[in-house]
């Protein structure tokens, strides 16, 4: 087993709890660690569709440790689409996204079998979407399951949470957190802080090497004169590098909104009032550009010349 293989056991066991005793038809699974979040509820959609009264808590473990996951017909994925000829994904689940759930789950089988919709995220669904997962959550089925993986327990509507099952996972503590990130100590430390101890936002920083711009997207944050003409071309060749075109390139927004925030702190202890002002301008500013790439259909390097040019004239 790997050092991961023993995180959430609690949340392990009561699931399997749940699947040998009384399954709800809706469980939310709560917390930071999307990507963990996400394998767990996976490795329990196998072990709910499968039904096998024989299978063992440590069947189930090894579900999860196994790493590899069979496409199932009984096994309905829904998440954010990539959008091809906008070069992005979508900045939300509609509606139209939930809209073959219901016909998922009327489908007739010979025999007696489970179905599971997994959602990742219910923080991405929007209002009208939410209203129609309600809808098919308020038809039980015996053989109609949910898992809602949720970030933001505040973006949950309590209508569903109160027919759901809700399953709270801590962060990760800072042992499990460096175990298992496979780069620089001095890298590890950084990000722990930065991302609040987020394993999972932290490999997606290091894979696409991340951590290579940010001494330098501090200076300019403290010395903005030296945003140069060419800075966003530099920073726009750098995205282009580390990132294929069929991945989020929100995270490098995340990245460097997270680089101000932590600034912002560092500024507020030295007592420098002006400063921390002017950087939580430059906040506001990254966060909106990162909201701009999410929903509309702009081009990244366009918003970086944009931005920087925002940056620099706080």
């Amino acid at each position: 087993m790997n050092s991961l293989d023993q995180v959430y056991i609690k949340q392990k066991e009561k699931l399997f709890s749940l699947y040998k005793n009384n399954l709800p038809q809706s469980i939310i699974l709560s917390g930071g660690e999307i990507e963990l979040l996400s394998d767990i509820a996976i490795s329990f959609s196998e072990l709910i569709v499968k039904n096998n009264i024989d299978h063992t808590f440590e069947d189930f473990l090894n579900i999860c440790s196994n790493g590899y996951h069979k496409n199932s017909p009984f096994v309905y994925i829904i998440t954010k689409i990539y959008l091809e000829d906008k070069k992005r994904f979508k900045s939300q689940i509609y509606r139209d996204d939930i809209s073959n759930v219901h016909s998922f789950f009327q489908t007739k089988d010979e025999i007696d079998q489970k179905r599971v919709c997994i959602i990742k995220t219910i923080d991405d669904l929007s209002i009208e979407a939410s209203n129609s997962l309600l809808k098919i959550i308020e038809e039980p089925n015996k053989n109609s399951h949910f898992i809602i993986i949720n970030q933001n327990k505040a973006k949950v509507l309590q209508t569903i949470k109160s027919r759901s099952y809700f399953l709270n996972f801590s962060k990760l503590n800072e042992e499990i957190f460096f175990k298992n990130l496979n780069s620089d100590i001095s890298i590890n430390r950084d990000l722990f802080n930065l991302t609040n101890g987020s394993l999972s936002l932290s490999k997606n920083f290091i894979n696409h090497e991340l951590y290579e711009i940010q001494d330098h997207f501090r200076e300019l944050l403290n010395d903005r004169k030296l945003i140069k003409s060419n800075t966003a071309s530099h920073y726009s060749n750098f995205i282009s590098k580390m990132f294929t075109k069929d991945e989020d390139i929100s995270i490098f927004f995340d990245y460097i909104y997270l680089i101000t925030s932590c600034e912002v702190k560092t500024m507020a202890r030295q007592g420098k009032e002006k400063e921390v002002l002017n950087l939580l301008k430059i906040s506001e500013i990254v966060k909106t550009y990162r909201n701009y790439f999410k929903s509309l259909n702009l081009d990244y390097t366009t918003l970086i010349v944009s931005l920087f040019y925002k940056i620099k004239n706080v």
